[in-house]
């Protein structure tokens, strides 16, 4: 099934960019099953291209944010550009419904796996720098997509951490984080939740409500853990 026209305008609207030359959003969007077999360019090496272009962008936003060590900065990135994050932020503005799949993927409900899904993120990232040839501008684009859901902190907040710390809590003590409201202030609108692992205080956290204080404090909790493990307190190093 060809592009229709509405539907790349719609894209371009949801992104906040419109190309000049369309075909490089058309190739972004075009997954190498499509080509069954024949010759012909596929969102691969957009994908390559954008990449690069998240990596900066998400490494351009810890570095201004955080104060903390290379290993630390490092291993974060690594979990905010994570397959199963950069999925969910394209599932934000809806981009699995854009991808043009072959035959045999769209039986394979290929809309609905993480890697397809991110790739085509990074490959249209790819595609608004080659077409802008301004990293600005693509930041720009980002930042519109991320701010779909509240910010790119946000975004990864609720992807990445309360899952993180689960895994970790369970492999670790055989035992689930536990979330506990201690300040419930109607007043300032204002949630304070500790979070305990193994009946121990790890971490507090606030938030406007109850779900992002909990994201709060699982990131508190998680950076900690990943302090102790790397043993950031100990490096000179900043």
């Amino acid at each position: 099934m060809p592009f229709q026209e509405n539907e790349l305008i719609e894209l371009e609207n949801r992104i906040g960019y419109h190309f000049e030359n369309r075909s490089l959003l058309k190739t972004a969007l075009l997954h190498k099953s499509a080509l069954e077999g024949k010759e012909g360019h596929c969102n691969d090496k957009f994908e390559w291209l954008g990449d690069a272009v998240v990596g900066l962008y998400i490494a351009d936003y810890l570095f201004s944010q955080y104060e903390k060590p290379r290993s630390w900065l490092s291993a974060m990135k690594a979990k905010w550009a994570s397959e199963e994050s950069l999925a969910q932020v394209a599932r934000n503005i809806h981009l699995e419904r854009f991808i043009l799949l072959g035959k045999g993927e769209e039986k394979g409900r290929g809309r609905e796996k993480n890697s397809i899904i991110s790739s085509a993120l990074e490959a249209l990232v790819g595609a608004v720098y080659l077409d802008s040839k301004s990293f600005d501008t693509t930041k720009n684009v980002l930042d519109t997509i991320f701010s779909s859901e509240g910010g790119l902190e946000l975004v990864f907040l609720s992807v990445n951490y309360k899952s993180l710390l689960q895994t970790w809590s369970l492999k670790e003590h055989e035992t689930l984080p536990i979330y506990q409201v201690i300040e419930d202030s109607q007043e300032r609108k204002t949630y304070r939740i500790v979070v305990m692992i193994n009946k121990k205080e790890v971490a507090v956290g606030e938030g406007s409500s109850k779900k992002k204080a909990e994201q709060d404090a699982a990131r508190k909790a998680w950076e900690k853990i990943i302090e102790e493990k790397y043993g950031f307190r100990d490096d000179p190093c900043f």
